[in-house]
């Protein structure tokens, strides 16, 4: 069956590419078709056509078995091509076994797709720190296509790793058994199918071709004599037992699952010595080498952290090499491939190399333990540095926190050193955080009032690494203290570099409004929307400027720039408000009460937005259903907090009517 699973394999390559093309040239499409997109359904309640896909495919594993696995992954391809090309070159992969290590992938399902909703619901609210629930939504289409995928650089390597080196380390479909975390879910599934490979009765003459000729490492024959069928959870129905078999014995059809194979009935298999299980590492290693393995996959996680299932197969190839390595040293002949590491206790140059590979493995595990220790270390302090911005680089001067942030600001500090760049004095060998860890730093000396050190600190990596809108932003903010005279000509100098940086441009808005000076404020919101005239940032920030200063002429202004924001955006509450609050200003309060009323349809939790909406039913002179609104916006503001909230809702005093006549 090898041609035609390569022919469905390729069609599905074939449409993964024309959806990337159709996005490419139509901007929209339907959300990547991909598990992991399970993730954000999990987290915040969103249901995406992945998740989707992924409970479909859980569901017919445990009807079909592992169809999906053998005819429908794209990881398949590349594993099942790699393994082609070894065997043109002569190679054929061996399969390593182990009990303990190919538990891994279940664990990282239950991290990717269990954890989030544990946490959430038990673990925070046990801790008092429990997210509010968002409610379910549904996410159908994206503009942002590749948004959770990595890019070319991230992309080849793990091509490398999980095709080709899992399969040349690991044996055919090493990446599926040690590494993949959606077959943690698949392979339990696959035990309760009733659709299994079984054979028919006294047909079978335990030849041992389907055996060889199974590419997901099972022991066909041997599960066939034993159990009257295949019962491993690796099996992924690719069928070439089924179809190879001389005496035709083998087919594929309706039974119990696997899950009825008792335990008893295995123990007498392997009494009999029909079932002959065979694993690598005695219990001892089995224990070690897990231990090793989960300390690599953590040490690789952390702040430098690679994509998981990138993550995975790094940790699976690893720990075979030091497994390999160790027992290079202990026996007296190993072997691997063609070549030999080790015979009649003489290392070989190839066992030498595999001892070193093994020790700069852990080496490496190591080192990037260590450096992300430190880079958690340095996190958990900043996090503790609970001080507003706005008290930090305040227009009245600095205030200087309490002892204990200053100390734990410090602590993050050294701890930021040691886990930045080598470059920069260091300990990682890597540069992804020189960045982000020059911006925490700056923020962290700025908090402790060394204004001048961060600024040092900010101009020195844009010394290294040029000048980017992160950093620019950070500047800003830090010169404000230092000398706000030149505040605005600093921004001025800093957008010369690329005029396009929206976030920067709006801190120069911001920055201008503060200074109270609102029509130099909207001039550059002006220009910002010029540069992105179809983004909604510009468009909101300018709209919101001329509803507070730009005057009847402004307020007719925003409202045309709000309807633009609605056409893009149309269910957006906090855009209907706006709409609403410039209507108002014009005069027409019926029009604005429609307006707000639909911003209620769409975000009715609102305790802010019912209080103004009750505001705009009392200028209307609905008092009942003000009052209504009102009462609904006091319910919502306790519940959100109360005072900690915002300021009780309260509507303005009503006029008075006219006095009653005087009794005769």
């Amino acid at each position: 069956m090898e041609r035609w699973r390569f022919a469905v394999l390729i069609l599905i390559q074939i449409l993964i590419i024309a959806h990337v093309i159709q996005w490419l040239v139509m901007g929209t499409t339907v959300a990547p078709i991909e598990p992991s997109e399970s993730i954000k359904t999990v987290r915040g309640g969103v249901i995406t056509v992945g998740f989707i896909f992924f409970v479909v495919a859980i569901g017919s594993t445990m009807i079909l078995g592992r169809f999906f696995c053998g005819w429908g992954c794209h990881i398949m391809l590349l594993q099942d091509w790699c393994g082609r090309l070894l065997d043109r070159i002569g190679v054929r992969p061996r399969p390593f076994r182990s009990r303990l290590l190919r538990l891994m992938p279940l664990g990282l399902a239950l991290y990717m797709f269990v954890w989030p909703v544990a946490h959430r619901f038990l673990v925070a609210p046990w801790m008092g720190g429990a997210p509010e629930w968002p409610g379910w939504s549904f996410e159908a289409t994206t503009n942002n296509f590749w948004a959770t995928f990595p890019g070319l650089l991230m992309a080849v390597p793990f091509l490398l790793v999980c095709g080709f080196l899992t399969i040349y380390l690991l044996g055919m479909k090493g990446y599926c058994t040690y590494a993949c975390p959606y077959g943690g879910f698949f392979a339990p599934a696959e035990q309760v199918a009733p659709v299994r490979i079984r054979v028919r009765e006294d047909s079978c003459e335990h030849c041992g071709v389907c055996t060889a000729a199974c590419t997901s490492n099972v022991r066909v024959h041997e599960e066939i004599e034993s159990f009257g069928m295949v019962v491993d959870p690796g099996c992924m129905k690719c069928l070439d037992c089924v179809t190879t078999c001389p005496q035709d014995a083998l087919y594929l059809g309706l039974g119990k699952p696997a899950l009825m194979v008792g335990s008893e009935q295995r123990e007498k298999a392997v009494s009999e010595g029909t079932l002959k299980p065979k694993f690598d590492l005695s219990w001892t290693e089995e224990i070690a080498f897990a231990v090793i393995a989960v300390v690599m996959l953590l040490s690789i996680r952390g702040q430098y952290s690679l994509p998981l299932l990138f993550a995975s197969g790094v940790t699976a190839c690893g720990t075979w090499i030091v497994w390999k390595g160790w027992r290079t040293i202990r026996d007296s002949n190993a072997s691997f491939h063609r070549f030999s590491l080790k015979r009649s206790d003489a290392i070989r140059p190839a066992g030498f190399t595999m001892i070193t590979l093994a020790a700069g493995v852990l080496l490496c595990t190591a080192w990037m333990g260590t450096i992300n220790f430190a880079g958690d270390m340095a996190v958990r302090s900043d996090d503790r540095v609970i001080v507003p911005a706005s008290m930090v680089f305040s227009r009245t001067g600095y205030v200087s926190p309490d002892g204990s942030i200053r100390n734990e600001a410090e602590k993050s500090l050294d701890w930021y050193r040691r886990a930045g760049f080598i470059g920069d004095g260091g300990w990682s060998p890597l540069t992804s955080t020189r960045n982000n860890f020059t911006i925490r730093r700056a923020w962290l000396l700025s908090v402790l009032g060394r204004f001048d050190e961060a600024l040092e600190e900010i101009d020195d990596m844009v010394s290294k690494v040029g000048l980017n809108e992160d950093l620019a932003l950070a500047r800003g903010r830090v010169i404000r203290m230092l000398d706000p005279a030149i505040v605005d000509e600093t921004y001025a100098r800093m957008l010369e570099v690329d005029p396009t940086w929206m976030r920067l441009r709006d801190e120069r808005i911001l920055w201008r409004l503060e200074e109270q000076t609102e029509a130099d404020a909207i001039a550059e919101a002006r220009v910002a929307l010029e540069i992105h005239p179809d983004e909604l940032l510009p468009m909101r920030r300018l709209a919101v400027l001329l509803l507070d200063h730009g005057g009847p002429e402004g307020w007719r202004e925003s409202g045309e720039i709000t309807r633009r924001t609605l056409e893009i955006e149309p269910e957006n509450p906090n855009a209907w408000r706006a709409m609403a609050l410039a209507i108002a200003k014009s005069g027409d309060l019926e029009a604005a009460e429609e307006a707000m009323a639909e911003a209620i349809s769409l975000a009715g939790g609102d305790w802010r937005l019912r209080h103004q909406y009750s505001i705009l039913l009392n200028d209307l002179g609905r008092w009942d259903d003000a009052d209504e609104q009102l009462e609904m916006s006091l319910q919502l503001w306790e519940q959100a907090g109360g005072e900690t909230a915002g300021t009780r809702p309260f509507l303005p005093a009503r006029p008075l009517g006219p006095m009653p006549p005087a009794p005769d």
